[in-house]
Parts: C-alpha cells; structure tokens; sequence
C-alpha cells in the first residue's frame, strides 16, 4: 500500500478498498494499461472488473446499496489505480463525481422539503442504475471559455417543456464519449437572463435521440479515457433526469471548490508509479 502513508491511521474501510484497488492494479489493470493506451481503446475490460468489485457504487450512499466511502476515501483509492492504469482512474473519476455531486454533497445543501423529496426520488432511480444494472454515468463539463471558470454561465442550454427538458450544447474533453451509459451535463436553463446561477445538472442517457460522438482523440498516455466531443442536439429527458434540483448545482461549488480538485489522485497515482519506477531502476 503505496497511498495512505501510516496504515493505523486508516479506517477499515480505507483499508479494504486501498487494497482492493491495489489488487485490481497488479492484477488486471496494469497489464492492460499499454494496450488500451496503444489502440485508443476504452478499458471496458477493466470497467466490468470495477463494476464485479463494487467500485461503481464507491460514492453510492450505503442507503441505496453503495459503498459510502467519503471524499478522502475516494481520493486515496483513486490514486491507487492511478498507479496502474492513467485512463482508467481519470474516467472513473467522472463516473464517483456524478455520484458525489448527487450524494453527500447534496445531502448538505440547503433545500426545501419539496425539492429534497424530489431529488430523494430521483437519484434513487440514479444510484439504483449503477447498484443494481451497473450502468457508468459520466460528468462531460468542459465546453472551454468563461464557463469553466464560473465566468459565464454554460452555453448548454436546457429549455424547460412539458414532463422536462429539451438539452442543445457541445462538451469538448467528454472522458467515457461513447462507453457511459448516461452523460451527467451541467447547462443553463434556458430563460432570459440567466446567469450561472441557473445551472442545471442533468443525466443525458447516451441512447437518447439527438446524442452523438464526434472527432478523434489520441493525446499519449490518456487514449483510453477516449474523452472525444459529445454533441446534444434537442434531446428530451424527463424530470427525473435531474442530479440536482433546479438552481442548487451555484450553492454546491460555492461549498464544495475541491470537487474540481478530484482529477489530481489520478495524477498522484501515475508521479508515485513513475518514481517507484525510477526507484528500481537506480537500485538495479
């Protein structure tokens, strides 16, 4: 175990999930990583590996058959199979975020009764998708711009209609274009003058009528994140698409500014690997 430093100062689950990822690593992971990251391909592979493991559900509250794991959890293991395999631990990533955002960063939001009910309603259809069918959930945020630095709000727009919402965009840099089961979009609800404050988080199902994948991606290292551009082109998806109410996705990075922070395990893990790497050669 490579992550945590002093092992005592762990929980058991830390522990056990550190070690869980370790394994994978060695096992599984690792052997693949050249492979994937030769042919651009998706580590699908290593997906049903995390999906067997209960991985997908790390961030799942335990009352909806999750893990539970905290933020600090899920930061030590993710910079464990960055160890092994960069793309994988990336593109995970955006899978726990969509999770996180709608788990216990929402439960500390300020809400009301009425939107707390509906967003309890909704993300147990959510997190139900990823416990029990093993579906992957994606977060394609980027567009480039102000927008990705609170500047402006996003030029994704979803415009409200009867049962939900009409979404039209472009995400650039969209890790999982073509391998999630659902694309966790943040637009701007589409009204006069909006501002970042109408942001809107939205589960797009990668099926749905209008979505599609566009261009190449082949940047070293990172090919299997297979992050190509994901066009959304009037796609419909109901009320219950949402991963957080109307409004509360501003309340929530005001709160939560690390969650843009969570890239870096992955990075972590890949500087660990290359100087244990580098370790063993000088000793060689």
């Amino acid at each position: 175990m490579h992550i945590a430093g002093n092992p005592l100062l762990l929980t058991a689950q830390q522990r056990e999930l550190i070690d869980l990822a370790a394994t994978l690593g060695r096992e599984k992971f690792g052997p693949r990583a050249a492979t994937h990251d030769r042919d651009a391909s998706f580590p699908f592979d290593n997906y049903e590996d995390l999906r067997r493991s209960g991985l997908l559900g790390i961030c799942v509250p335990k009352a909806h058959g999750g893990l539970g794991a905290d933020f600090t959890t899920y930061v030590m293991v993710a910079a464990e199979i960055g160890r092994h395999c960069g793309a994988t631990a990336l593109s995970w990533n955006m899978h726990v975020s969509s999770c996180m955002w709608t788990g216990f960063i929402a439960d500390a939001l300020d809400m009301t009764a009425e939107q707390r009910a509906s967003h309890e309603a909704n993300r147990t259809l959510h997190f139900q998708n990823i416990v029990r069918d093993g579906k992957v959930y994606s977060q394609p945020f980027s567009e480039g711009g102000a927008a990705a630095a609170g500047k402006a709000p996003w030029g994704t727009l979803a415009k409200s209609v009867e049962g939900g919402y009409v979404v039209t965009g472009k995400k650039i840099f969209a890790s999982l274009a073509g391998a999630a089961d659902f694309y966790g979009v943040l637009c701007t609800l589409d009204k006069p003058g909006a501002t970042q404050r109408d942001a809107l988080f939205i589960a797009v199902p990668a099926d749905a009528p209008g979505v599609s994948v566009v261009g190449d991606w082949d940047p070293l290292g990172m090919r299997g994140t297979v992050s190509r551009t994901l066009l959304l082109h009037d796609v419909f998806v109901p009320h219950s698409a949402r991963l957080m109410p109307e409004g509360l996705y501003w309340q929530s990075v005001m709160r939560y500014p690390h969650m843009f922070a969570t890239l870096s395990p992955t990075y972590m893990g890949i500087a660990q690997a290359a100087y244990d790497f580098t370790a063993a050669y000088l000793r060689a």
